[in-house]
């Protein structure tokens, strides 16, 4: 690393956008998803994988390599998503069984589409006819499915040997070896892998309806898996929707049970996210090594506070409380840390840069976060934001379930709030409690644990584990946690509070003379761009 900027040009080579599309060249050096790769990739015969996650968790990321790879070993894959799935003709109020059979067709007209579109040499021109012709779907015969099943069974693969070093020459040697032993799976099997990624989309959330339409797909999928031996179906959902389809009343959540050995989680744990971290920061660096030193050719001095507290803190604990601990924001955090230390021409990110990255990257947080559930509930934002001027118990952003339940039931009466095409009345103890488990699950405010064998002497409880654990039915165990907001939200809210308190008061008219300086304590660091 030879000029001043080095350390900071190199972080921006492996820490580009954190999505899928924006990593693409980077992706085998910096895939760490072995663990969840040898589980999708040989599915139980006849059934699908569903594989769980929040968005930016890299579901999408996970399903590029694993397409990749198969493609590389020659094995026929088709990867679908929403766009590619017509729905248009699908009837609101269908059954569960006429939308499975709906979209047992769908998908098979979907998957003949991919296949006449980008063969890659799979089919000669003996079966080339059924494909152009089932790209105009009212063309088909009745047969089509049974065709299409024949034709996917002829033209499944099985490799006789699994090589990765020339697919994916960047891989480190632990990963290849990890990939390789898992991929053995599949050696000598004919195989064809279809990928369904962001399946929820197909629908609308906020109809109850429309849950069964993602039923649906999943068991459409399912029912493809079984008539079809040769293809293996992996199916991505987010965990909110998969949270919904196991609690809702009036679909199929009896369901869930047959698909729970069935499930890949891609949890984001702060243990995942140190790794995802360490393993950029160390091919950055050009050193092989991934422990906690790591850090020190990037960031100065060992340890730094977040805005508006005192206590230093690692690098590393610092940067991973503030991003949601998922892969996506931090990776994104860290590109903004360093863009905004080049701005300032330094070579390593310090403190000030954090102080002054944070409250703009909260409120980018905040803003997502608003964004992602605009359709489960289109005030999300405002709802976070009423947290600025919420009444808190306890220091840092954190109160009782008793102040937790008051504030939520308070809530609906400052604006209309619409959940799942639920209007939410004010006083409504029992929708404050859907409204206060709706923002739990999205790990907005967060259940903080007494333990001792913590550093902290605490833990916060995952959703994951323990998905429907705000309701009135539980209000005893509601009781035993202390209720805080997600640290990543808390820079944005306090900004808000300034911005309250700037305009708090009566806009008296000074003489020119007597104007004073306002305070600099007060907006110190904050300067905000919207």
């Amino acid at each position: 690393m030879n000029s001043k900027t080095d350390n900071l040009d190199k972080i921006l080579q492996y820490f580009p956008t954190g999505t899928a599309e924006g990593e693409r060249s980077i992706l085998d050096k910096v895939f760490i998803y072995a663990d969840e790769f040898k589980q999708i990739i040989s599915p139980i015969p006849g059934s699908p994988v569903l594989l769980i996650g929040e968005k930016g968790s890299g579901k999408s990321a996970l399903l590029d390599f694993s397409s990749r790879l198969t493609n590389s070993q020659g094995i026929p894959t088709v990867s679908l998503t929403p766009f590619d799935i017509d729905t248009s003709g699908l009837a609101t109020n269908a059954s569960t069984g006429d939308m499975v059979r709906a979209f047992y067709d769908i998908l098979l007209i979907a998957v003949a589409k991919k296949i006449s579109e980008e063969n890659s040499g799979w089919f000669d021109g003996d079966y080339a006819n059924l494909y152009y012709a089932a790209v105009d779907a009212n063309a088909r015969k009745s047969d089509f499915p049974g065709k299409i099943g024949k034709f996917i069974a002829e033209i499944a693969k099985g490799p006789t040997k699994i090589d990765l070093v020339s697919a994916f020459p960047h891989l480190t040697e632990t990963t290849r070896s990890d990939v390789e032993l898992s991929a053995q799976k599949i050696v000598g099997k004919k195989s064809f892998y279809l990928f369904i990624d962001d399946t929820d989309q197909i629908s609308n959330p906020d109809d109850s309806s429309h849950l069964n339409r993602v039923w649906a797909i999943i068991l459409a999928s399912r029912r493809i898996a079984e008539k079809i031996p040769e293809l293996k179906c992996i199916v991505t959902l987010r965990s909110e929707v998969w949270v919904r389809l196991q609690r809702d009343e009036t679909g199929q959540r009896d369901q869930a049970d047959h698909f729970r050995n069935l499930v890949v989680n891609m949890y984001g744990t702060r243990e995942h996210i140190i790794r995802i971290v360490r393993r950029r920061l160390s091919l950055a660096s050009n050193k092989n090594t991934e422990d906690d030193t790591i850090y020190d050719d990037f960031f100065d001095e060992k340890k730094a506070h977040a805005p508006q507290s005192s206590d230093l803190r690692t690098w590393e604990n610092l940067i991973t409380v503030r991003s949601r601990e998922r892969p996506r924001d931090t990776i994104q955090l860290i590109s903004t840390l360093a863009k905004e230390a080049l701005k300032n021409g330094k070579n390593k990110i310090d403190q000030k840069v954090f102080i002054d990255v944070m409250p703009v990257f909260s409120k980018r947080i905040s803003d997502q976060f608003g964004q992602e559930t605009t359709i489960e509930c289109p005030q999300a934002l405002e709802i976070l934001k009423t947290f600025a001027s919420a009444e808190y118990d306890h220091t840092g952003f954190t109160m009782s379930a008793e102040g937790a339940l008051e504030h939520f039931k308070k809530i609906p009466s400052k604006f209309t709030i619409t959940l799942f095409g639920k209007t939410i009345r004010p006083g409504n103890e029992i929708q404050a409690f859907e409204l206060w488990q709706f923002f739990y699950q999205e790990k907005v405010i967060n259940a903080r644990a007494s333990d001792i064998e913590t550093r902290d002497g605490f833990k916060h409880l995952d959703p994951e584990n323990d998905a429907f654990l705000v309701s009135k039915a539980r209000w005893n165990d509601l009781q035993k946690y202390l209720w805080e907001i997600n640290t990543a939200y808390r820079d944005y809210l306090v900004f808000l509070q300034k911005e309250d308190g700037k305009y708090s008061g009566l806009a008296i008219k000074r003489p020119a003379g007597n104007r004073k300086r306002r305070n600099s304590s007060s907006l110190s660091g904050w300067a905000f761009c919207g």
